[in-house]
């Protein structure tokens, strides 16, 4: 009798340029990093052009699994890589929000260089995109420019939202709390979730008094984790 056996790649090739002696670097490396540094490669080989330089945001959230090995595992693994000297980080001092990967090759080196000595040169390298600037949901820079960077995880929670509420309502609560000076998520979700059970056409007064209880409790909440 024979015994079927069910293949594990697919018949779907892909070149990966890879330096000659990535295997040797990987005899020290975690599994989380190898992954990592694997997925990196293929992901910049795949992209419609040569690309030398890459923002971190758009590599580490185009591959499901990467956000499924959690925030605080890939944080590890990126770290062990840049001390390893095997991938280069160099965020853009005109904008620090906006951290570039750039491959640990004697190329990679001679770039980042160039950055740190002329920060301006980032716009002449090629740079990986997972979408073009106009597809890349405008909540993301709305969050960038208002609450701070954006890490994987946070983008996985904002496209949940996306999926319960508009945008228009999304965007508004941002605005409400960053007039309110309270720049966290959480709050957001506090004041969607209040025009989702109360609704929005309410008067002026009863919508300002909600918006003063949330940001009291997160005041509060924000106290009391200093404080602990």
């Amino acid at each position: 009798m024979s015994m079927t056996i069910n293949p594990g790649f697919s018949d779907k090739n892909v070149q990966i340029e890879l330096p000659v002696n990535f295997v040797d670097c990987l005899r020290n490396l975690s599994a989380d990093a190898i992954s990592v540094l694997i997925g990196f490669f293929q992901w910049i080989s795949q992209q419609e052009q040569a690309c030398e330089v890459a923002l971190a945001f758009d590599f580490t959230t185009s591959l499901p699994w990467l956000l499924q090995i959690g925030e605080p595992r890939l944080q590890m693994a990126m770290d062990e890589l840049h001390k390893a000297g095997l991938l280069f980080s160099w965020s853009d001092p005109h904008n620090p929000q906006k951290t570039y990967l750039i491959p640990g090759t004697p190329s990679g080196s001679g770039i980042l260089q160039n950055l740190d000595d002329n920060p301006d040169l980032v716009g002449e390298y090629h740079l990986a995109q997972i979408l073009p600037a106009v597809e890349r949901p405008n909540l993301f820079s709305l969050y960038e420019d208002n609450f701070g960077a954006l890490t994987p995880m946070m983008a996985e929670t904002i496209k949940a939202d996306m999926e319960i509420y508009t945008l228009d309502w999304i965007e508004d609560a941002m605005k409400e709390a960053v007039k309110y000076n309270a720049r966290n998520w959480k709050y957001v979700q506090a004041i969607l979730r209040n025009w989702k059970e109360k609704g929005r056409k309410r008067s002026n007064e009863e919508g300002k008094r909600d918006l003063d209880q949330f940001r009291k409790l997160y005041l509060e909440q924000k106290r009391d984790y200093k404080g602990g």
